[in-house]
C-alpha cells in the first residue's frame, strides 16, 4: 500500500498526555464515536486496535503528547494520531520472535488507506476504514 497524504486534521478531538494510561483513553474515545455513529463492531474493533499501535508509537517512541481526531462519515471512520516528533514511522518486518516494531506493519495491513502528515509541531499519521 502506498501512503498518501490528507490536507487536515478533522474534529472531534482530544488531547491526551504523554502517558501510558493515553492508549486506554484513545481506545475508550474511538469506541465511544463508533458506538454514536453506529459503525459496524468489526470496523470499530479494527480502529481501535489501529489506535493503540499508534498511540502507544507517540508515547513510547514519540515521547510528546498525543492528538487524536475521529470523524466518521457513511463510507469511511477516519482517524488521525499526531505527536511533538518529527521522524517519520517506518513499516518495519521484524522476524517472529522479535516482542516490538509491528506497530506500522499492522497499521499497514489493515488500515483501508493511510499516510504521514509533517507539520510544525512534529506529525500526524492517519489511517481510514471503509463503514
Amino acid at each position: 500500500m502506498i501512503a498518501r497524504s490528507v490536507p487536515s486534521s478533522v474534529p472531534p478531538s482530544v488531547d491526551l498526555e504523554r502517558d501510558r494510561r493515553a492508549v486506554a483513553r484513545a481506545r475508550a474515545f474511538v469506541r465511544d464515536h463508533c458506538a454514536q455513529f453506529q459503525v459496524a463492531e468489526t470496523v470499530c474493533d479494527t480502529a481501535v486496535l489501529l489506535v493503540s499501535e499508534l498511540v502507544t508509537n507517540a508515547v513510547e517512541h514519540a515521547r510528546s503528547r498525543v492528538r487524536l481526531a475521529v470523524a466518521v462519515s457513511s463510507v469511511r471512520v477516519h482517524v488521525e494520531v499526531g505527536d511533538q516528533n518529527a521522524s517519520l514511522p517506518a513499516v518495519r518486518h521484524p522476524d517472529s520472535s522479535a516482542v516490538h516494531g509491528r506497530g506500522m506493519a499492522i497499521v499497514d495491513v489493515l488500515a483501508g488507506d493511510w499516510g504521514v502528515r509533517p507539520d510544525a509541531r512534529g506529525k500526524t499519521i492517519w489511517f481510514d476504514l471503509p463503514r
